[in-house]
């Protein structure tokens, strides 16, 4: 039996142990989920959903046309809320009262805007999370995993436009405006695998900052061991003891997600070994895989060079075997150089199976 099949999985095929994470990470949370399409397959995704996160207090509010309530009720079991009106005080407070008193509202909209009302279903509660469905699923394809609004506004637009969808960008603008942390596009059917897998089936978007950079803390430890271990078994990391994890994370930084405090990253600064060469190392890099594409490692790397500037230290360099790692220096402008370029004191004791692969990167920092 292959290792895949062995993993534990609910009834709609996520992992119990991803599914256990999320359960956590939305505790106390508002959903705000548009279903402009609904089907048989779109509703029993969304009750799935709901079912999964019960042993929280996550909240749910599905946005779907007014034809389409007594069909979502009959599946999802919510209080019923006209949303037609949601500029309308009244509207608010009802729906406000009806999130409070109940895990599922259903929200009836007009056809033609669902995802507009979604928007401001979400910025009326000031909802933690939006999604957005359509069956053209996330943007690109395959979908990429996060995008910054803020930054790829034109082009998400235009992808938007091209699919009919061109409510969807205002929709979530406004969202996110209102509090929302970020707001996820995907097909209806694959809710569940959005909301509770690491990697998902669509896009995240967020709004400026997600992550912010701060030193590691004694908490953290056996998060960042187990990273580590990860990182080994990956390939990406050189195998560490306990010590080394310890004296890496003690002086590290880590990459924390503003909302929750969840590591979305760690990396250590390694000065002491090349104390007068001029040089420091980056070490341990490493993210974590449901906030890949948030920016954790280009974080990481600008918080070492803050604290190289902040030491004297004129040079940062890297070593690695991995060719994923190889290109991420580079883009974060890194250049390659010979192993004789970089202090001598990196080679003593270095693992004689991984010297021929090894490959070196450094930057030149402005003082």
């Amino acid at each position: 039996m292959s290792s895949e099949a062995a993993v534990p999985l609910t009834p709609g095929g996520v992992p119990l142990t991803e599914r256990d994470f999320f359960v956590e990470e939305f505790r106390g949370v508002t959903i705000v989920v548009a279903l402009p399409v609904l089907g048989a397959a779109a509703l029993a995704a969304a009750k799935r959903t709901v079912d999964e996160f019960r042993t929280g207090d996550t909240r749910f509010v599905f946005v779907v046309a007014a034809d389409s309530v007594p069909m979502a009720v009959a599946v999802i079991d919510g209080l019923i809320v006209d949303g037609s009106t949601m500029c309308d005080d009244e509207t608010v407070t009802t729906l406000w009262l009806s999130a409070v008193d109940s895990r599922c509202v259903v929200v009836a909209a007009r056809p033609s805007a669902v995802a507009r009302t979604a928007g401001a279903v979400s910025a009326s509660l000031r909802a933690s999370k939006m999604v957005l469905t359509d069956p053209g699923g996330g943007w690109g394809t395959p979908a990429r995993s996060f995008a910054d609004i803020d930054i790829h506004r034109v082009h998400l637009e235009t992808h938007l436009t091209d699919r009919g969808l061109d409510d969807f960008a205002p929709a979530a603008q406004e969202a996110l405006a209102g509090g929302a942390y970020s707001v996820n596009l995907c097909c209806a059917e694959d809710l569940e695998f959005e909301l509770l897998t690491f990697d998902g089936r669509g896009t995240v978007l967020t709004q400026g900052r997600y992550l912010h950079s701060a030193p590691l803390r004694v908490d953290d430890f056996p998060a960042i061991e187990a990273l580590v271990t990860q990182g080994v078994r990956e390939g990406v990391l050189k195998p560490r003891s306990r010590t080394e994890i310890a004296r890496m994370a003690a002086g590290g930084l880590g990459a924390r997600v503003l909302r929750t405090g969840h590591l979305a990253g760690i990396v250590g600064l390694e000065v002491y070994r090349y104390a007068g060469t001029g040089f420091a190392e980056v070490s341990g890099l490493i993210t974590v895989a449901e906030f890949s594409g948030l920016g954790a490692g280009g974080l990481l790397i600008d918080g070492l060079l803050e604290m190289c500037r902040a030491r004297g230290i004129a040079n940062l360099f890297a070593v690695t075997v991995s060719p994923q790692a190889a290109d991420f220096f580079v883009r974060r402008g890194f250049d390659e150089v010979e192993q004789r370029d970089v202090p001598a004191a990196k080679w003593e004791g270095y693992d004689a199976d991984r010297v021929e692969f090894a490959r070196c990167f450094v930057r030149v920092i402005t003082l």
